[in-house]
């Protein structure tokens, strides 16, 4: 959830001062894609937006505990955290990023079959 929710918000501010033209001519976009790894040992699910992206300079701090780039009020910097613990403590996955400025971001999220 807190992957969607940051989609969320990186979307709402792509947003911001643009027409409904604007909006409506490049409408925003969050996909979600479920698969199995070709060697069927791993579920994949993507989350994928298309929204700013993000530099290389940010993307390296994203799973960091309290970096955000939100500003003050509006995130704890604990989401993305919280989300690779989950993913890699609780069920022996990794989580991962793929994002570009202007080219949106992904983010995989890989956990083994049982």
């Amino acid at each position: 959830m807190n992957i969607i929710a940051n989609a969320i918000d990186a979307l709402d501010a792509a947003s911001v001062g643009k027409t409904f033209t604007e909006i409506e001519a490049n409408p925003q976009l969050i996909t979600i894609c479920t698969e199995v790894s070709g060697d069927r040992q791993m579920a994949l699910i993507r989350i994928r937006d298309n929204g700013p992206g993000m530099s290389e300079e940010v993307r390296s701090h994203i799973f960091e505990h309290l970096f955000t780039t939100k500003e003050v009020g509006k995130g704890t910097g604990l989401g993305l955290a919280i989300a690779r613990q989950i993913v890699e403590e609780k069920h022996g996955g990794k989580l991962s990023c793929i994002s570009a400025p202007e080219r949106g971001t992904e983010f995989v999220i890989e956990i083994l079959v049982d």
